[in-house]
């Protein structure tokens, strides 16, 4: 599943009359950035007074940019069989769809607005604009109110909704909703560009309706797998697929912490409960049963990108990722970019047998739990 993840700035002006000065793109494919186009565009008018304060997009710097029938090819490619996701959508897509409306074209493609999802997804946050999201979450906010530094912004978080999306309703309603989006391959088409990484794997109908998950150390091979295996369950898997979409988790903990907690939060029809067969060990001694908080890092799914797991008591709270040491300086922020989870006797003593994989085993009191 593709997303063209974008931000303009405009002259500002009343309704329907605004035309476009800056244009950020982002194309993401719910993992990486795989296509990117920026530009000033010279909107033939002129921009207000306190939006060139605002953005500081000034009359001098679009005089010579390209109008915006001259970047409306680029436009079309950059978003061909996407869904356009912004901070605000309603608006950036309202003032796109009708620059192509006077250029005759018709720009058609399902949306996505980060401030619901956002809403829905970290409720606790004071306000949902995106520069005091970024500042609550820790979140890289460079050229504020310029269109590439709130595109790219909002790609962060977008990925952060992502993760945190534990029923999978933003994938299964992009699926869903797209006008463009059939998926009628034969299975050799649905194993192409495959990768061969760790992570979580989601096989979806033609509604876009997760109907199995599974995880693997590799997902390209674990696929293969399922979409030409014999077993009833796996010609079953095969007939219904339309589409194969996955995440990254960078570790096989992390990996079987995400599958249980979804297989619980969003069951699908062919999965089957072979988590209750799992030969469970005898639980280990538990040395951190008596601590209040214990944090504990490691690997991440990129390079830069750590892993963290929040136990408290010695139960597993929740899991998230950070780039930056700022992201995981306090509770507060640990709680905001973490995803909320269970655990089962397996996890448990899968946790401690691995002690020694972790980078870090951060244990803190009730005391010092806001400065880590």
């Amino acid at each position: 599943m593709d997303y063209a993840i974008l931000d303009i700035e405009t002259t500002g002006g009343n309704y329907n009359e605004e035309k476009i000065t800056e244009i950020a793109v982002f194309r993401f494919d719910g993992e990486n950035v795989t296509d990117t186009f920026i530009s000033l565009v010279n909107p033939e008018k002129e921009i207000q007074p306190f939006v060139q304060r605002l953005t500081g997009v000034t009359q001098k710097m679009v005089k010579t940019a390209p109008k915006f029938h001259e970047i409306a090819r680029r436009l079309v490619e950059i978003t061909q069989e996407t869904t356009i996701v912004a901070h605000n959508v309603v608006f950036d897509y309202r003032v796109i769809k009708r620059e192509f409306e006077e250029l005759g074209y018709d720009f058609e493609h399902p949306q996505l607005d980060t401030i619901p999802l956002s809403k829905e997804l970290i409720p606790d946050l004071k306000s949902y604009s995106l520069g005091k999201m970024c500042r609550a979450l820790g979140i890289p906010l460079t050229d504020r109110h310029r269109a590439s530094g709130d595109a790219r912004a909002t790609v962060k978080l977008f990925k952060l909704l992502l993760d945190k999306d534990m029923d999978k309703d933003i994938i299964q309603s992009s699926i869903k909703s797209s006008k463009n989006y059939t998926f009628n391959k034969k299975i050799l088409s649905l194993l192409e560009d495959l990768p061969q990484k760790m992570g979580v794997i989601y096989f979806h109908d033609k509604d876009g309706k997760i109907i199995y998950i599974d995880k693997s150390e590799n997902i390209a091979n674990r696929t293969r797998q399922i979409l030409t295996g014999k077993t009833a369950q796996f010609i079953k898997i095969q007939k219904h697929t339309e589409n194969i979409t996955f995440e990254f988790t960078g570790s096989s903990i992390v990996a079987e912490i995400k599958e249980w907690n979804e297989l619980i939060a969003n069951p699908p029809k062919f999965n089957t409960r072979k988590k209750q067969k799992i030969k469970i060990k005898q639980n280990l001694p538990d040395p951190l049963a008596d601590k209040d908080f214990v944090l504990l890092t490691g690997k991440g799914r990129t390079r830069g990108e750590k892993s963290f797991l929040l136990l408290v008591k010695g139960v597993l709270q929740g899991y998230g990722f950070y780039t930056l040491h700022s992201q995981i300086n306090s509770m507060e922020r640990i709680r905001k970019l973490m995803t909320s989870c269970v655990e089962n006797p397996f996890i448990h003593n899968m946790i401690r047998e691995s002690m020694q994989n972790f980078e870090k085993v951060l244990i803190l009191s009730e005391q010092q739990k806001l400065n880590l």
